[in-house]
């Protein structure tokens, strides 16, 4: 079968979800009205392809609206360096295609009847900081309008890391892991795993992408502000 094909079935509603809602709450909005929000577990290429079309198109119009303002060559650079669009390319059909193991785990969040974020993790990974099993964050990205920019504010705030304490209470109460997490983290995003209290692992670095892991006491703590 093509990609076409399953993309078609997809559209025709053929295909069923094998996730399952595991956490459900509220989140707080740019204006800080509350809304409900709820966390899907599993394989489910049908939301990965929700991703890919919904955040393309917010990128889209995003761009659009900026090429519609003729800002001047200075102002314009700040804006789209502003922009955190270094995952851009992440194709979340393809990715749901080749990860159908049992050593992967995905997740989604959705409000608003729309993908918010979604996360892969691998298991177990060896810690690299001690002797242990924890997970490793394969991919994490949040939709396009849950990024500030100069030119737009987010809809929601925290989705990043909700999604992240999820998955660690996942891990610990369902895999039996140890609390904590690793990853290689995009340039653009270094700053919010700093403020998490990860530690960057040097001789674990790969090329511009920085490799990160939370101590078992901050995952705890993690788990502690859910």
């Amino acid at each position: 079968m093509t990609s076409d094909e399953l993309k078609k079935l997809i559209a025709n509603g053929e295909i069923q979800s094998d996730s399952k809602v595991i956490k459900e709450g509220t989140l707080k909005n740019s204006s800080g009205e509350s809304s409900s929000y709820s966390i899907h577990h599993g394989w489910d290429i049908a939301a990965s392809l929700d991703c890919d079309e919904s955040w393309a198109r917010s990128n889209l119009e995003l761009f659009g609206y900026i090429e519609q303002q003729n800002f001047d060559d200075e102002y314009l650079n700040k804006v789209l360096n502003s922009i955190q669009t270094e995952d851009h390319h992440w194709n979340w059909f393809k990715k749901s295609l080749g990860t159908t193991g049992d050593d992967y785990e995905w997740f989604y969040l959705y409000a608003d009847s729309k993908p918010q974020a979604a996360c892969l993790i691998f298991h177990p990974k060896n810690s690299a900081l001690c002797d242990s099993n924890i997970f490793y964050v394969e991919f994490l990205a949040v939709a396009p309008w849950n990024r500030s920019c100069l030119v737009r504010e987010r809809d929601y705030f925290r989705i990043g890391s909700t999604m992240l304490t999820a998955a660690l209470k996942f891990a610990v109460n369902q895999l039996n892991l140890k609390p904590g997490f690793s990853l290689h983290s995009l340039p653009q995003a270094s700053a919010y795993y700093e403020k998490l209290k990860m530690v960057n692992v040097e001789n674990r670095n790969k090329e511009n992408l920085l490799y990160f892991e939370l101590l078992e006491d901050d995952a705890l703590r993690l788990l502690g502000a859910a």
